[in-house]
């Protein structure tokens, strides 16, 4: 386990930022729990400068689990992504309180819905420093309250994780679907890393986001958008030689007018058939949502099979395959490319329980007689 951030260190940098910044007299917008700042939109090193502490209101703050305050403060609020340690400090200070709280979830009305996190270095006592080790998919609440207006500094780079295709490497395989959609992406750990030495004059060096890849299964457009703004976004497409690309070397950037290597939230690309293609997705927002639609590539000879077909979709228990020729093979991955389920069938008939497979989409390729195709199946 990594040492918890000392207090000295954290209010030295505190001291760094000064106390020159001062607000008109008005009750603190988070005051409330119900208006507890959400740090889940960072940033990672979250800076509240000059918290007018004195005109906080004792509405909601009492009634805690364990270690009640019941006394005027502010709050702050993040359900971690990966399990880590978050400290939380002040400065200037007088007589001080720095009290984590678990809760339910991030919809806390009342104190009566927290309860004190008891570890040694949360203490429910007067302090200027406090932290915990944090626990992922945790919602936590931080009560702080100060007889004087103050910095607030929270370090929170060790419990948000980065996106799970941050790395080239890791890129989501999108092979077989149609439309894809990602809905609140959290760009605030994305990062740059491997993002350098692109062929083709686009090079991403120090530029932070995540990464999709497919291989054109026949010619045709593909389009992508992000939900962000035009200047705060960025989509751009480059081609490779397989799908097991792992730095910027491996990647050759796709130079067609409707893929300027610029900002931009729309995208598109003319791509060509068993061409392998990634594409890097950024945003300095700390949320955005993703959507390609990819049918266009989706070679209709090799997607379907003659008298095959399959029912219920979407599906809670079983799937049904039925097909005129032998069904030899059967396979299921998730959105990320992921094998999760294969079995050899050897019948023109087959019922395979799914029930296991979490909620989501997922691609069943069947192979029959030689050939192969992709369906898309819903798992409820």
């Amino acid at each position: 386990m990594k040492t918890l951030t000392t207090p000295l260190k954290l209010i030295t940098l505190l001291l760094v930022v000064g106390l020159s910044s001062f607000n008109t007299l008005a009750q603190p917008a988070n005051d409330h729990i119900t208006n507890a700042t959400d740090l889940s939109l960072g940033p990672i090193m979250f800076l509240d400068e000059m918290v007018l502490f004195t005109q906080a209101t004792i509405t909601g703050d009492g009634g805690q689990q364990g270690c009640t305050t019941g006394t005027a403060g502010v709050y702050y609020k993040f359900t971690p992504t990966q399990t880590g340690e978050i400290t939380a400090g002040l400065e200037p200070f007088s007589n001080p309180i720095i009290v984590f709280y678990s809760a339910p979830n991030e919809n806390a009305q009342t104190g009566e819905e927290l309860t004190w996190v008891e570890q040694a270095t949360n203490p429910c006592d007067n302090s200027n420093f406090s932290g915990i080790l944090a626990e992922a998919g945790t919602t936590y609440y931080i009560f702080l309250k100060n007889d004087v207006d103050a910095n607030v500094l929270i370090n929170l780079d060790q419990v948000f994780a980065a996106p799970q295709n941050n790395l080239i490497e890791n890129a989501t395989n999108l092979n077989g679907l149609e439309d894809y959609y990602e809905n609140d992406i959290h760009f605030l750990m994305a990062t740059p890393e491997g993002n350098a030495g692109m062929n083709g004059g686009c090079d991403l060096t120090n530029t932070p986001g995540i990464w999709y890849k497919f291989t054109a299964e026949g010619d045709g457009q593909v389009v992508a958008g992000l939900s962000s703004s035009q200047n705060q976004s960025a989509l751009i497409f480059f081609s490779a030689e397989n799908e097991n690309a792992t730095m910027g070397s491996d990647l050759t950037y796709v130079d067609q007018p409707t893929n300027p290597c610029d900002v931009g939230n729309l995208r598109s690309i003319m791509a060509a058939a068993n061409t392998t293609y990634y594409l890097f997705v950024g945003t300095p927002n700390p949320y955005a949502d993703f959507s390609i639609n990819l049918s266009g590539i989706l070679g209709t000879d090799d997607n379907t099979l003659k008298g095959f077909s399959f029912y219920p979709n979407p599906t809670s228990q079983e799937i049904h395959l039925s097909a005129l020729q032998t069904i030899d093979h059967i396979q299921f991955f998730n959105v990320l490319g992921q094998l999760v389920y294969e079995e050899r069938i050897g019948t023109t008939q087959k019922s395979i329980n799914v029930s296991f497979l979490e909620t989501g989409l997922y691609v069943m390729r069947i192979t029959s007689e030689g050939n192969t195709a992709n369906y898309k199946v819903i798992k409820k």
